[in-house]
């Protein structure tokens, strides 16, 4: 074997060993999002829906873009909208929680220089506060008959932070309503 290649191969194999460590270490603290669901003791009766208007305030961005996901959803689930006498109410918020920041982070490095191979490791510490906040995702719905909450998905986090994107409500809705039953579904 020519030695002149060792140095190569040397540092292609740091260099892998180092980007495998680094995609281990960041797939180790990613946060993968949690769909809570509560249900009613009594089953589901609704076949019409209606958005549950807030009167006494305006309706945010974010509610407004989440009221059009849900509501399309509901729809392709072969729920009926409506504008008066609904069977079902529905509403969606978004709200901020908090979520702790991984206490350690670690970079590697390697690398070739001439005729030299140098290979790094670096650790960092959070200076100042321990928590970052996130955007967490509630779909309620309520039986206008029993004027009860019936239905309630939470998904925690659902956005990195508190003010998310269209695209990112509506990647929330779908994991949401995903566990909505469908209508005449037993």
């Amino acid at each position: 074997m020519n030695m002149n290649l060792l140095p190569g191969i040397r540092t292609l194999l740091a260099m892998g060993l180092a980007c495998a460590a680094s995609i281990l270490l960041t797939a180790g603290c990613a946060t993968t999002p949690k769909l809570y669901v509560d249900t009613a003791d009594e089953p589901l009766e609704c076949t019409t829906f209606a958005w549950l208007e807030h009167t006494d305030r305006p309706s945010s961005i974010a509610e407004q873009r989440i009221r059009t996901e849900v509501m399309q959803a509901l729809a392709a689930r072969g729920y009926l909208e409506v504008t008066s006498d609904p069977d079902c109410l529905v509403s969606g918020v978004v709200y901020t929680g908090t979520r702790p920041r991984s206490p350690v982070s670690v970079g590697l490095g390697a690398g070739r220089w001439g005729g030299s191979f140098g290979g790094s490791v670096g650790v960092s510490l959070p200076v100042g506060g321990g928590s970052k906040k996130v955007g967490n995702l509630a779909i309620d719905v309520i039986d206008v008959g029993r004027n009860a909450e019936v239905w309630r998905a939470t998904l925690e986090p659902a956005f990195a932070t508190p003010e998310p994107t269209s695209d990112e409500i509506a990647g929330a809705v779908v994991k949401v309503m995903e566990a909505f039953p469908r209508r005449g579904a037993d």
